[in-house]
């Protein structure tokens, strides 16, 4: 799990590297929301059905590609009182056509209690399908549906109560 972490935090660390190295991608700032669902399979996230996640983020784009860098804060978990806070780091690689786009993501969860006590939650993945409006050059709306999964081996399991929904505002520049 330590590996997956120190994997996780050089991708981020070589993708922002990367991304100041070419010129000519447009990058952008994003804030946003995520409503989270109780998942039926991946019980071990923290989430219940109306927990709120408020997250900011950094896009790197291409003509048919982006590169998100997002980090999430939720202040409140309705099924685990005992957690004070949760913060996911995520990396986001999405293939854009138009205005839909749709990728995969890899994430964790850093959960905080009263006491002190923290810890991160294994890397898990998502599935990726929305909408990314301009609204003119510096701006744009985009709206997903997230399907969070813990192996790939549960991807049999799907429920489409499980799909989670988001939706946040870009500034480019």
């Amino acid at each position: 799990m330590k590996t997956q972490k120190v994997l996780f935090v050089a991708g981020v660390f070589l993708s922002v590297l990367s991304g100041v190295a070419v010129a000519a991608t447009s990058t952008g700032v994003d804030v946003g929301a995520r409503y989270h669902t109780k998942h039926s399979e991946f019980v071990s996230l923290p989430y219940a059905d109306g927990d709120w996640t408020y997250t900011a983020g950094y896009e790197i784009n291409e003509e048919n590609s982006m590169l998100q860098i997002n980090c999430g804060f939720t202040p409140e978990f309705k099924d685990n009182k005992d957690l004070d806070y949760g913060i996911t780091p995520e990396l986001n690689l999405l293939a854009k056509d138009g205005i839909y786009q749709g990728g995969l993501g890899i994430l964790s969860t850093y959960t905080r209690n009263g006491g002190g006590k923290s810890d991160w939650t294994d890397m898990y993945w998502q599935w990726i399908l929305g909408l990314n409006v301009p609204l003119g050059d510096r701006l744009s709306i985009q709206a997903n549906a997230y399907y969070v999964f813990e192996s790939w081996g549960t991807l049999g399991k799907f429920k489409f109560d499980d799909i989670e929904f988001g939706g946040s505002v870009c500034f480019k520049f």
